[in-house]
C-alpha cells in the first residue's frame, strides 16, 4: 500500500501541473471565447479523442501489458520488438487517418457543428491526430517500463508547454489561436515523450544483455514483427471497441445536444466534462500505471484481489476528497476558472460527481481484466455502458434538457460498476472488506448530501466545507 501511495503521489505531482495548465486554459477560453467558443472546442476535443485511439489501433493497453510481462520474464528482445512494431504501425495508421479526416472535413463539420464554416477547425484537428497518437503510445510504453519518474516529468513538460502557449495564441488570434494551440502542444508532446522514452530504453538496455535496440534506418518491414501482430491486434481491437463505445457515445450525445439546444448549453456542460477530465484521469491513470504491471506479474487471484482492495481504497479516498471539495466550493471556482456565464453548471455538477463515484468503483473493479487477458468482458461491459448512456439520454433529453446528460452519465457508470464488481467477485473472489464498505457509504453520503443541498452562496460553501471535513 505504501509503495502504491508513493508512486501515485509522484505521478500525481507531475499531473498536478497538467491540472493547473488545464484550469488556466479553461479560464482563458471562457474569458475570450465564452460558452459558444468553449462548446465548439469541446466538440473538436471529442473528435480527436475518438480519432487518436483509432490511430494507435487501440494498442496502448496491450503494449503496456506485454512489455510489463516481458520485463518480468527478463526478455528484453521481446520488449524491443513490441515497441518497434507498435510505433511503426501507429505512424502508418495515424498519418493515413489524418489524411482521411482532412478529406472528410466538410462533412465532419456538418455533423459536429451543423455549419461548414468550421471545416478549418476539423482540418487543424486532423494535424494533431498522428502526433498525439505516437505520444500516447509512448506513454503506454513508459507504463510498461514502470518509469514513474519519466511519466511525471512528461506531465510537467506538457503542462509547461500548454501554459506558455494558450494565453498568447488565444489573446492575439482568438479562436484560430486556441485551435492551433492543440497542434503546438501535440508537437511538444511527441518530441518530449520520444526523448524520455529513449532515455528509459537506454537504461533498460544497459541493465540487460544483448545488442542495442532497433536501428531507425531499418525498413518498415523489418521494424514490424509479424509474430506480434496477432496478439497486439487482439488487444487493440478490444481496446478500440472499448474506447469507441465511450468516445463515440459522448460524440453522438453532444452532437444531439448541440442540434437540440445549441452550442451554449454544450459549453455549460463542458464545465462538468472539464472538471471530471481534470481530476479523474489524474487519480485513475496514476493508480493504473502502477497497478497494471503488478497484476500482470501476479500469479494468484488472492494477490490480485488484495491489490484491487488497496487500489479501491486509495481511489475512493482521492475521488471523494477532490470531488467533495470541488462540489462544496463550486460557487467560487466556476466564476474563477470559467466565468459567471457558466454558473448554470451548478445544477449539473452534483450528478456529475455521483457519476464519478461509480466510475471510480467500476474502474478499480475492472482493473484486472487487461493484465489478465480477460478482454471479452472488458469489451462487453463497455458496450453496455455506451448503450445505457445513449438510451437514458434519449429518454430524458426532451423532458429535462441538459440535465439528461448527467443523468445518463450516472446510469451508465452505475451499470458499469455493478457488472465489474459481480465479475471480480465471481472470478477472483474479490471482496470489498469492512474498511472499503464504510468508505463507500461515507463517500456516497457526502456526495448525496452536497447534491441535495448544493452550496450556492458563501455561507453555503462554508457548510459544505464543514461537511466535507467531517
Amino acid at each position: 500500500m505504501r509503495r502504491l501511495i508513493r508512486s501515485t503521489a509522484l505521478l500525481g505531482l507531475g499531473s498536478a501541473a497538467t491540472v493547473v495548465a488545464a484550469i488556466l486554459r479553461a479560464k482563458v477560453l471562457a474569458y475570450l471565447l465564452g460558452p459558444a467558443g468553449t462548446g465548439l472546442l469541446a466538440q473538436l476535443s471529442t473528435l480527436t479523442t475518438m480519432l487518436v485511439p483509432l490511430a494507435t489501433l487501440g494498442l496502448g493497453n496491450g503494449v503496456t501489458a506485454m512489455i510489463a510481462s516481458a520485463r518480468a520474464q527478463g526478455d528484453l528482445g521481446l520488449v524491443r520488438r513490441v515497441r518497434s512494431t507498435s510505433l511503426t504501425l501507429t505512424w502508418l495508421v495515424g498519418l493515413t487517418l489524418a489524411a482521411l479526416t482532412a478529406l472528410a472535413s466538410p462533412w465532419l463539420a456538418d455533423a459536429l457543428f451543423h455549419d461548414r464554416r468550421w471545416t478549418w477547425v476539423v482540418l487543424v484537428g486532423a494535424a494533431a491526430v498522428p502526433l498525439s497518437a505516437i505520444a500516447s503510445l509512448r506513454v503506454s510504453i513508459l507504463q510498461g517500463y514502470q518509469a514513474v519518474k519519466a511519466m511525471a516529468g512528461l506531465n510537467g513538460i506538457i503542462a509547461l508547454a500548454s501554459i506558455l502557449t494558450i494565453a498568447p495564441l488565444a489573446w492575439f488570434f482568438r479562436l484560430p489561436g486556441a485551435v492551433a494551440q492543440l497542434v503546438v502542444v501535440a508537437a511538444v508532446y511527441v518530441f518530449a515523450s520520444g526523448w524520455l522514452e529513449g532515455r528509459q530504453r537506454d537504461v533498460l538496455e544497459q541493465e540487460g544483455a544483448g545488442p542495442r535496440g532497433t536501428n531507425p534506418l531499418r525498413s518498415i518491414r523489418a521494424r514490424i514483427d509479424r509474430a506480434l501482430l496477432r496478439p497486439l491486434l487482439r488487444y487493440g481491437s478490444s481496446a478500440l471497441l472499448v474506447g469507441l463505445s465511450s468516445t463515440l457515445t459522448l460524440l453522438i450525445l453532444r452532437s444531439v445536444l448541440v442540434s437540440k439546444l445549441g452550442l451554449i448549453p454544450n459549453g455549460i456542460y463542458q464545465v462538468c466534462v472539464g472538471i471530471s477530465g481534470l481530476y479523474m484521469p489524474l487519480i485513475l491513470n496514476s493508480i493504473t500505471a502502477i497497478v497494471w504491471p503488478q497484476i500482470a506479474a501476479q500469479r494468484s487471484d488472492e494477490e490480485t484481489a488484495a491489490t484491487m482492495r488497496q487500489s479501491l481504497r486509495l481511489a475512493l479516498l482521492l475521488m471523494t476528497g477532490a470531488g467533495g471539495a470541488m462540489l462544496a466550493g463550486a460557487p467560487i471556482w466556476i466564476p474563477l476558472f470559467y466565468s459567471g456565464k457558466f454558473l448554470p453548471a451548478l445544477d449539473l455538477l452534483p450528478l456529475q460527481f455521483v457519476g464519478d463515484y461509480f466510475r471510480t468503483i467500476a474502474w478499480v473493479c475492472g482493473i484486472w481484466l487487461v493484465p489478465k487477458n480477460r478482454l471479452r468482458p472488458w469489451v462487453l461491459f463497455d458496450l453496455v455502458y455506451g448503450v445505457t448512456m445513449l438510451v437514458t439520454f434519449s429518454l430524458f433529453v426532451d423532458r429535462v434538457g441538459i440535465r439528461s446528460v448527467v443523468i445518463a452519465y450516472v446510469a451508465a457508470h452505475l451499470s458499469h460498476a455493478a457488472l465489474h464488481y459481480a465479475l471480480a467477485r465471481k472470478v477472483l473472489g474479490f471482496r470489498l472488506g469492512p474498511d472499503n464498505r464504510r468508505l463507500l457509504l461515507a463517500s456516497i453520503a457526502l456526495l448525496a448530501g452536497l447534491g441535495t443541498f448544493t452550496p450556492r452562496t458563501l455561507p453555503g460553501v462554508g457548510l459544505g466545507v464543514l461537511a466535507w471535513t467531517l
